[in-house]
């Protein structure tokens, strides 16, 4: 019997691929619905009901993204992007389309000409260093300019970090050499393009459908409203302590943030406690905004981001209108490390500064419909403290917290446990 310890996305993904092998689990989440920060909602707007993502706003639709959504019968419920729906970046008073080909790096206005010619740099320097930071090893291999309007805001923007709080060795060189790529950042770019071919999709009821799914699907392995107080090593196997009562398990599987799972185990595992407790997560505010029907905006793409050198309280929108023809809808994140005060004010506050960016950049007012404050791994030094951590035989990560971001590396992570457990 594994016992998984939470019900976000990457639980359940582990918990759909063991029951497909036959592996015998129980699931414990302590809300009452799953999903975690993947949450959905349909709120009525100037324009009529709309549905927004208050987690994730998009994913790739990987092969086997695409059979997992055949098994949940989810298929007919797709949403599927434009080709070639560009991103934008917002500079000097005007959205630029992000330069991430060959074309438009030499047409951009974002960068100058000499910044290009400093970013070429990156084909003869050396590779980037475990020691670096983040911001270090981009503005060495590509300049300060390019990292400032464009590789900055777009890495950091992943984590809601500040690349300069991120040591490359945890995130940088990872994501360089998933490219195939060991050196340059130019050449991993250009590699990824097949990556973005791959479809960018959405469900018509929000992607938190998803984990709806999964837990309908598994709802006899699924138990909502029940937190887990303790985990317990006994003789080799584990107990879990939930206000449903206790169970025994073989292994053990911490599916939840990190503050919470140290929360757990503090008694019992102190050393692991301490090192999951110092991991930091980056508040964030996501704002659904909506623009009458009938007013023009300019072309923002998919969305876009605000280079280092603006000092909004937005990071970024997402542009839901272009990819998935929801009426009028975009959604705004503010706040993210280096801004934390920002989630300290009211909703009505939030909700002015989201609209003020959002005008300024859009030349449009657009009425927000809701805060909703969440957080994320934030990716930055302190995970350090992972560096040799040796886990309790039958204990397993399988978390945001623990390996690659965004949804499709969840399902792989998920994937990955999964055989190691079956085996």
């Amino acid at each position: 019997m594994i016992g998984i310890v939470g019900g976000g996305i990457s639980g359940l993904f582990l918990l759909h691929f063991l029951a497909e092998s036959g592996v015998e689990a129980v699931l414990f989440e302590r809300a009452a619905s799953p999903g975690g920060v993947m949450q959905s909602r349909t709120l009525t707007g100037v324009n009529g009901s709309v549905t927004v993502d208050l987690g994730p706003q998009r994913m790739r639709l990987t092969s086997g993204m695409r059979d997992l959504l055949s098994v949940l019968q989810l298929s007919n419920e797709l949403r599927v992007a434009p080709t070639g729906v560009p991103f934008t970046i917002y500079h000097a008073g005007s959205l630029h389309r992000a330069p991430l080909s060959l074309r438009d790096a030499a047409q951009t206005r974002l960068i100058s000409w000499s910044g290009k010619f400093r970013a070429l740099g990156d084909l003869v320097t050396s590779p980037p260093q475990g020691s670096e930071s983040v911001s270090e090893a981009l503005t060495r291999k590509l300049g300060s300019q390019a990292y400032r309007r464009l590789a900055g805001p777009l890495f950091g923007g992943l984590y809601a970090s500040k690349p300069e709080e991120m040591e490359a060795r945890h995130t940088l060189i990872p994501a360089l050499l998933r490219t195939g790529a060991r050196k340059s950042f130019l050449v991993g770019l250009f590699r990824a393009a097949k990556w973005e071919k791959t479809p960018v999709v959405s469900l018509r009821g929000g992607l938190g459908s998803l984990p709806l799914a999964l837990a309908k699907l598994h709802r006899d392995r699924v138990r909502l409203e029940d937190p887990v107080r303790a985990i317990v090593p006994e003789a080799g196997r584990f107990r879990i302590e939930s206000d449903s009562g206790g169970i025994d398990v073989d292994q053990v599987v911490l599916s939840l943030p990190a503050p919470h799972a140290a929360e757990i185990i503090s008694q019992s595992l102190p050393s692991l406690s301490e090192a999951l407790g110092a991991l930091r997560y980056n508040p964030l505010a996501v704002i659904p905004l909506v623009v009458k029907d009938g007013l023009q905006t300019p072309s923002a793409g998919s969305g876009f981001k605000m280079t280092f050198d603006d000092r909004s309280a937005t990071r970024g929108v997402t542009a839901h209108e272009a990819l998935f023809g929801r009426k009028g809808l975009f959604t705004a994140f503010l706040g993210g490390m280096g801004s934390e005060g920002l989630l300290e004010l009211s909703d009505s506050e939030l909700m002015d500064l989201a609209v003020r960016d959002f005008d300024r950049v859009m030349g449009v007012e657009a009425t927000p419909l809701i805060v909703h404050r969440t957080w994320m791994p934030g990716w930055d030094r302190t995970w350090a403290a992972l560096d040799g951590l040796q886990l309790p035989q039958g204990l397993h990560l399988c978390a945001a917290f623990s390996d690659r971001p965004g949804i499709s590396g969840r399902l792989a992570e998920a994937l990955r446990v999964a055989v190691q457990l079956s085996a």
